[in-house]
Order: structure tokens, then C-alpha cells, then sequence
């Protein structure tokens, strides 16, 4: 029964930050929040998680492994921004959008799901690919106006496919 009551009550904190997440940006979001919204006390939180950092991880790790089962490799590769941007859960999608304008949690966000496609690369393409991909965040991140990865994921994998960053020689 211990079981049963711990995984409920991992689901419920998971659904909590879920919700919190909807109205709140991440880098605003505290345990404490989580906490009094879930009704719960600080050392619950603590048994299922290290911080709010550790629960971002989990909740991004359970949407990509809904979208592993589901992914076509071969348009990854040839498109992977793309091939991305199709997995975004219509659910979702409002708080994904609210929350990648959050720098803190775009960068969780984007590490977490850097780290999960690395671990499903299943030969040393992907892993190249996932480093050009890295490289392409740490340069428009470096642009005075970043593009948006939601929006310009033609753009991204246009990059890929030329190897050339516009406006570089």
C-alpha cells in the first residue's frame, strides 16, 4: 500500500507544478507554491524530489518518452527542429509557449530534452546531429534578437541542411 500512496502522491505534486506552470514562469515558481497549491508540506515535496528543478526533469522526461514511441527517425534526421516542434501536446502548448518566454525554464527545458533525445540516439549521426542542434541554440541565443524556436524551426533546419549561418560567410 506504501507504494500505491507514494506514486499517488508523485502524480499529484507532478499535476500541481503542471497546473502552477500554466501561471506562474518557472524561474517565479518556488517549492512553497507547489507546496500550498498541492496542500502538502515541504518535506513531502522533498521525499519525491531534490527541487523544482528534479520535477521540471520529470515532467519534460514523461512528454519525450510519449513522443519516443512515437517519433519517425528519419524525418528527425532530416528535420529535426521540425520533427520537434510537431510534438508539442495540444494540452500543452498554451504553457509551453507562456513558459519558453521564462529564460530559466527555456534553458531547463531545452537541456532536458538535449539530454532525453541523447540518450535515445541510437547511432553517432543523431549525436552529431543533436550537437549541431546545441550549436544552433548557443547561436541565436547569442543574436541581439533571438529567433524563436517555435515559430522559426524552418529557419533552424535550414541551417542543418546548408551547414551556413545566414548572415555568415
Amino acid at each position: 500500500m506504501a507504494n500505491k500512496t507514494y506514486t499517488l502522491m508523485h502524480e499529484h505534486l507532478l499535476d500541481t507544478a503542471g497546473e502552477l506552470l500554466a501561471v506562474i514562469p518557472f524561474s517565479k515558481l518556488t517549492v512553497k507554491h507547489i507546496c500550498e497549491k498541492a496542500e502538502v508540506n515541504r518535506n513531502t515535496f522533498y521525499r519525491h524530489f531534490d527541487d523544482k528543478y528534479e520535477l521540471l526533469d520529470v515532467i519534460i522526461q514523461q512528454a519525450l518518452h510519449v513522443m519516443a514511441n512515437q517519433i519517425d527517425i528519419e524525418s528527425f534526421r532530416q528535420q529535426p527542429f521540425t520533427t520537434i516542434n510537431k510534438f508539442t501536446f495540444p494540452e500543452s502548448l498554451s504553457v509551453l509557449d507562456f513558459q519558453l518566454q521564462d529564460k530559466t525554464f527555456e534553458d531547463q527545458f531545452y537541456n532536458a530534452v538535449f539530454k532525453e533525445l541523447t540518450a535515445m540516439a541510437s547511432s553517432s549521426d543523431i549525436l552529431w546531429l543533436l550537437g549541431n542542434m546545441q550549436v544552433i541554440r548557443i547561436w541565436n541565443a547569442s543574436l541581439s534578437t533571438p529567433h524563436s524556436f517555435q515559430k522559426d524551426y524552418a529557419l533552424f533546419d535550414e541551417i542543418i541542411r546548408e551547414k551556413k549561418f545566414p548572415g555568415i560567410d
